[in-house]
Protein backbone atom coordinates (compact mmCIF):
# COMPACT_ATOMS: atom_id res chain seq x y z
CA UNK A 1 0.00 0.00 0.00
CA UNK A 2 1.40 3.23 -1.19
CA UNK A 3 0.86 6.90 1.11
CA UNK A 4 -1.26 7.77 -1.42
CA UNK A 5 -3.47 4.73 -1.03
CA UNK A 6 -3.36 5.24 2.51
CA UNK A 7 -4.72 8.71 2.45
CA UNK A 8 -7.30 7.76 0.30
CA UNK A 9 -8.53 4.95 2.35
CA UNK A 10 -8.94 7.08 5.41
CA UNK A 11 -10.56 9.86 3.41
CA UNK A 12 -13.21 6.95 1.99
CA UNK A 13 -13.62 6.30 5.56
CA UNK A 14 -14.06 9.84 7.06
CA UNK A 15 -16.55 11.07 3.66
CA UNK A 16 -18.82 7.79 4.44
CA UNK A 17 -19.24 8.47 8.16
CA UNK A 18 -19.81 12.40 7.20
CA UNK A 19 -22.13 11.90 4.75
CA UNK A 20 -24.50 10.31 7.51
CA UNK A 21 -23.40 12.02 10.63
CA UNK A 22 -25.51 15.33 11.28
CA UNK A 23 -23.75 18.44 12.49
CA UNK A 24 -20.07 17.11 12.09
CA UNK A 25 -20.96 15.95 8.40
CA UNK A 26 -19.96 18.97 6.72
CA UNK A 27 -16.38 19.65 8.52
CA UNK A 28 -15.45 15.86 8.45
CA UNK A 29 -16.14 15.74 4.72
CA UNK A 30 -13.77 18.99 4.34
CA UNK A 31 -11.31 16.59 6.13
CA UNK A 32 -12.01 13.54 3.80
CA UNK A 33 -11.56 16.24 0.87
CA UNK A 34 -8.43 17.48 2.27
CA UNK A 35 -6.95 13.79 2.63
CA UNK A 36 -8.29 13.10 -0.76
CA UNK A 37 -5.89 15.80 -1.53
CA UNK A 38 -2.94 14.82 -0.41
CA UNK A 39 -3.89 11.30 -2.04
CA UNK A 40 -4.41 12.82 -5.15
CA UNK A 41 -0.71 14.91 -5.15
CA UNK A 42 0.68 11.27 -3.79
CA UNK A 43 -0.07 10.16 -6.66
CA UNK A 44 -3.38 7.99 -6.98
CA UNK A 45 -6.44 8.41 -9.17
CA UNK A 46 -8.91 6.31 -8.09
CA UNK A 47 -9.28 6.72 -4.28
CA UNK A 48 -9.55 10.60 -4.90
CA UNK A 49 -12.09 10.30 -7.59
CA UNK A 50 -14.24 8.33 -5.59
CA UNK A 51 -13.96 10.53 -2.73
CA UNK A 52 -14.79 13.76 -4.82
CA UNK A 53 -18.30 11.53 -5.73
CA UNK A 54 -19.56 10.60 -2.62
CA UNK A 55 -18.97 13.71 -0.75
CA UNK A 56 -20.65 15.78 -3.82
CA UNK A 57 -23.50 13.43 -3.61
CA UNK A 58 -23.39 13.99 0.17
CA UNK A 59 -23.67 17.77 -0.07
CA UNK A 60 -25.63 17.71 -2.31
CA UNK A 61 -28.96 15.14 -0.92
CA UNK A 62 -27.44 15.14 3.06
CA UNK A 63 -25.97 18.34 4.39
CA UNK A 64 -28.27 20.66 5.46
CA UNK A 65 -26.78 23.30 6.30
CA UNK A 66 -25.93 23.84 2.62
CA UNK A 67 -29.37 24.29 2.01
CA UNK A 68 -30.25 26.33 5.10
CA UNK A 69 -27.55 28.38 3.59
CA UNK A 70 -29.11 28.85 0.38
CA UNK A 71 -32.36 28.94 1.13
CA UNK A 72 -31.07 32.06 3.91
CA UNK A 73 -29.54 33.88 0.26
CA UNK A 74 -32.45 33.32 -1.49
CA UNK A 75 -34.53 35.27 0.28
CA UNK A 76 -32.18 38.17 0.62
CA UNK A 77 -30.35 37.45 4.29
CA UNK A 78 -26.76 37.14 2.26
CA UNK A 79 -27.72 40.80 0.87
CA UNK A 80 -28.85 42.64 3.95
CA UNK A 81 -26.22 41.69 5.98
CA UNK A 82 -23.62 41.23 3.46
CA UNK A 83 -21.92 37.71 4.19
CA UNK A 84 -21.22 35.60 1.39
CA UNK A 85 -22.22 31.81 0.79
CA UNK A 86 -19.17 30.58 2.32
CA UNK A 87 -19.83 27.16 3.20
CA UNK A 88 -21.04 26.72 -0.61
CA UNK A 89 -17.36 28.27 -1.37
CA UNK A 90 -15.61 26.21 0.73
CA UNK A 91 -17.49 23.25 -0.43
CA UNK A 92 -17.00 23.82 -4.09
CA UNK A 93 -13.20 24.42 -3.33
CA UNK A 94 -12.61 21.47 -1.37
CA UNK A 95 -14.55 19.00 -3.91
CA UNK A 96 -11.75 20.44 -6.81
CA UNK A 97 -8.93 20.24 -4.95
CA UNK A 98 -8.83 16.94 -5.26
CA UNK A 99 -9.26 16.88 -9.06
CA UNK A 100 -6.62 20.01 -9.40
CA UNK A 101 -4.26 17.24 -6.87
CA UNK A 102 -4.70 14.71 -10.06
CA UNK A 103 -3.97 17.09 -12.89
CA UNK A 104 -1.33 18.39 -11.13
CA UNK A 105 0.79 15.49 -9.89
CA UNK A 106 3.82 14.07 -11.87
CA UNK A 107 3.19 11.85 -14.57
CA UNK A 108 6.03 9.28 -13.01
CA UNK A 109 3.91 9.37 -9.41
CA UNK A 110 0.93 8.80 -10.91
CA UNK A 111 -0.36 4.75 -10.12
CA UNK A 112 -1.33 2.64 -12.99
Amino acid sequence: MTVGSGFGVAALILVVIGAIMPFIGLPMCWVALGLATISAFAGSRGWPVAVVAIAAVAFWFFTPSLWVEALAHNTGYGAATGNGPILRIVSLIMLAAPVVGIFMARPAQREH
